[in-house]
């Protein structure tokens, strides 16, 4: 009877384990979280399952993947957004760059133009006086009442001039250190010899200019002969004695 017992109790419990299996769901293949690639995929496809739809969080995982995507997408999008910016910005510098060197070219142009308007200035002030572009040749053997030969006489006479305030310096200097009747009467001589210079320097400016001469304008003609005044002599004072020299039409 014992026996028959256990054998019944034997069974019974079987049958209850086996019933309680039957039971149990079946998660289709690939479903199973040892298969995590299948996650999103097995979710969508076990809604249409009975008991499948416990599985449905395993669809939440599937949108997790899709808000995952989602976010790949933003991504590609603000990237894309960053790009564009990026290329507005350089595009910008590239044309900023290209203004920029527009304007210096403008600002160069207009510069020239300038410096083209003052020697032309320059040039109709000088008159007669551009003469002085001769050459050393033409101007060492021009005839003396040509233009070129009148501002070869004037040359000349600056550095004749520029000699006579050496000297003058220099009287100056004796005298100041040894005043007495010889350093005196040779000072009297230097300074007389300047004044002459001078007043021959004036007339021969006067003499090759046709128009109004002023400080400018004897700074002009210098430069073009590669001459320099002196001193005690100043353009200014040249200019003054030369204009009160000069005969008016």
């Amino acid at each position: 009877m014992s026996l028959v017992c256990r054998s019944l109790t034997t069974l019974l419990l079987a049958t209850v384990i086996s019933a309680g299996l039957a039971l149990l769901p079946v998660a289709p293949f690939g479903a199973h979280s040892a298969w995590p690639h299948g996650g999103g995929g097995g979710g969508g496809n076990g809604g249409g399952n009975g008991n499948g739809g416990g599985n449905g969080n395993g669809g939440g995982h599937g949108n997790g993947g899709g808000a995952l995507g989602a976010g790949s997408a933003t991504g590609s999008s603000v990237s894309a957004s960053a790009s564009s910016t990026m290329d507005l910005g350089h595009a910008g510098k590239s044309a900023g760059s290209k203004g920029s060197k527009g304007s210096a070219g403008s600002r160069g142009l207009r510069g020239a133009a300038a410096s083209k308007s003052t020697k032309g200035a320059t040039a109709s002030q000088l008159g007669a006086l551009n003469a002085a572009h001769a050459s050393p040749n033409a101007l060492a053997h021009a005839s003396p009442n040509s233009r070129v030969g009148k501002i070869a006489a004037y040359k000349e006479s600056v550095a004749t001039l520029n000699t006579a305030n050496a000297n003058l310096t220099a009287a100056q200097a004796a005298f100041a250190t040894n005043p007495n009747p010889s350093t005196q009467a040779a000072l009297t001589a230097a300074e007389q010899a300047q004044a002459t210079a001078q007043a021959n320097t004036a007339q021969a400016l006067a003499t090759a200019a046709n128009k109004s001469i002023s400080t400018s304008s004897v700074v002009g003609v210098n430069n073009l002969l590669g001459v320099s005044l002196s001193a005690p002599t100043t353009s200014a004072d040249l200019a003054s004695e030369a204009a009160a020299l000069q005969t008016k039409p």
